[in-house]
């Protein structure tokens, strides 16, 4: 299928509404749903997108907020998913299936090679920070980024950690490692240059390397701690667009807003704390098989690094520039005490940032600026993310958190452990709000059909067998009804089995079954499976959640 058909399949499916009386229009080609987009198509170098980062704040925070007030939109849902939901492999993202050991390792090696000196070449000034760039023995390039005065580990450790989850997730992320070195490991190269805040540049001294080494702060060895960032191949054509799409990228078809991708980002970064999300912490390069590639970058604002370096509480849960926020507090007169405003205790650990899990909300988690994919998310891409996130084991974020390398192992216990508490209320929050059934599979057996499905609700053990029932209708490929409601059914545990569902009478067999799922005396929105007669029999051809 291409690409195109399935952002059709998903707009058909939004216009079906939330009708619990009847499939809808909707109805899916008789094929395996997409894994694999072609979006690597040689093209011509696409225009590149360097907003500034003032131009991003007035225009996400004040003129994009306007305008949606101002405006009656329909909310749409995400228009690159495939037939059942999930998002296929793309120069975006890639289903992963990785080891706790691939998730210490990473997507790179070990960090720059220490066989030679490490060749400094430029330097680049800006705010608190400074960025060495290096060549290594092997004549990679590196940036070494240092963490702040006063907070020794704190973003070094936050940025290699989320880095780590997020390419575990699916992401495309740079090669980042925290290296130890000394002093002698750094020598200037006669081509270095320093990059000022305006954009010129000069030949760099060697007075100019004592002056910026300076400005980070040695461990008590005299050895320095840094961030090593391997350069991104190819030429960087700026950050992502928050909205529509890449001026001269033909493969770049869906907007930016309704890519489950992208929208699907705002559990994981609300899993993290990543609040510091706007285009240029992301990443678009034209690479050498000439297609644009698209990064997230810059993580060292997570893990509450940036609330604690900045005294500033509300980070992760209120926006910066928050209108709402503005108003409540005018019109309470100020008496309105909000949860982030009460007093918490965070252990004084070296390198812990201000994240904790007790007040955390996944619903009312907010970055610090507006990011108009993570607006747009709905509970769809929110179901589509909590899947991924909750396969990630207490192993792979043990060893995403080892690869942060804090040298007080009580840090990193808090850290994993604050993690994991997120991760429960993330995946409460998503499978609360759909009926959160995967892994959903047909059978053909003498004619009729057997549905098996898995409920992550019962498989994460949010809630029990007891007090979970399920209930199936029937229909042809033309919504007439093959089989009335059934009684309601109990489940398997987590996976389950419904028997004996006839099947339609199209020559393919096409059938749809409504899946009500009932949590106590609550009903769940349905769940409508698409069921049709392939080469080797009955399959899945599609999932219309409603």
């Amino acid at each position: 299928m291409k690409p195109s058909s399935i952002a059709l399949l998903v707009l058909l499916g939004a216009c079906a509404g939330p009708a619990r009386h009847g499939p809808g229009p909707l109805r899916f080609a008789n094929r395996e749903p997409v894994t694999l987009v072609n979006d690597r198509r040689p093209i011509a170098p696409p225009k590149t997108f360097d907003e500034s980062i003032f131009e991003y704040y007035v225009h996400e925070n004040l003129m994009e907020p306007t305008r949606r007030a101002l405006t009656i939109e329909t909310p749409r849902r995400a228009a690159n998913a495939n037939s059942i939901g999930a998002v296929p492999d793309s120069a975006w993202f890639t289903n992963r299936n990785v080891t706790p050991e691939q998730v210490r390792r990473g997507p790179g090696g070990d960090g720059p090679d220490r066989s030679e000196p490490w060749r400094v070449i430029g330097v680049k000034v800006g705010g608190a920070a400074i960025g060495i760039t290096i060549k290594d023995g092997r004549g990679d390039r590196y940036v070494l980024k240092f963490d702040e005065r006063d907070f020794p580990e704190t973003e070094t450790a936050a940025d290699v950690i989320v880095q780590r989850l997020t390419w575990a997730f699916g992401y495309n992320v740079p090669d980042n490692t925290v290296v130890y070195f000394e002093r002698p490991q750094l020598v200037l190269d006669p081509s270095a240059e320093v990059k000022l805040r305006t954009g010129a540049k000069r030949p760099m001294t060697q007075a100019d390397l004592e002056k910026y080494i300076g400005m980070a702060t040695p461990e008590a060895d005299g050895r320095y701690r840094a961030l090593a960032s391997k350069f991104v191949a190819g030429k960087i054509v700026g950050g992502v667009e928050p909205g529509g799409v890449r001026d001269g990228d033909p493969n770049d078809r869906v907007p930016h807003e309704l890519r489950r991708d992208l929208r699907g980002q705002r559990m994981l970064w609300a899993w993290v704390d990543h609040v510091d999300l706007k285009s240029q912490n992301t990443l678009a390069t034209y690479t050498d098989g000439k297609y644009v590639e698209w990064y997230a970058i810059d993580f060292g604002d997570s893990l509450g690094v940036t609330a604690r370096t900045t005294a500033y509480p509300i980070l992760g849960y209120r926006g910066v520039y928050s209108l709402t926020g503005f108003l409540t507090s005018l019109f309470t007169l100020g008496l309105r005490v909000e949860p982030w405003e009460k007093r918490i205790s965070y252990p004084e650990l070296r390198g812990l940032g201000n994240f904790e899990s007790e007040l955390f909300d996944p619903a009312r988690w907010t970055p610090a600026h507006h990011w108009r994919p993570a607006d747009a998310a709905d509970r769809f891409d929110d179901l589509w993310a909590a899947e991924i996130l909750m396969r990630m084991t207490r192993e792979h974020i043990e060893a995403a958190v080892a690869a942060g390398a804090y040298s007080d192992p009580r840090t990193s216990a808090y850290v994993v452990k604050t993690l994991l508490e997120r991760q429960r209320k993330i995946g409460h929050h998503a499978f609360s709000r759909v009926a959160p059934l995967t892994e959903v599979e047909a059978t053909d057996l003498a004619g009729v059909i057997e549905l098996c499905f898995t409920d992550l609700w019962l498989a994460y053990a949010y809630g029990s067998a007891a007090t979970t029932a399920y209930r199936t209708r029937v229909f042809d490929d033309a919504g007439r009804p093959l089989a009335a409601a059934s009684a309601w059914l109990p489940p398997g545990e987590a996976r389950s089995c419904i028997f004996n569902l006839p099947a339609g009478n199209a020559g393919d067999g096409y059938t749809i079954v409504e899946l009500e799922v009932r949590r106590g005396t609550r009903p769940m929105p349905p769940l409508f499976v698409h069921v049709a007669r392939g080469r080797t029999g009955m399959r899945v051809i599609g999932l219309d959640r409603r």
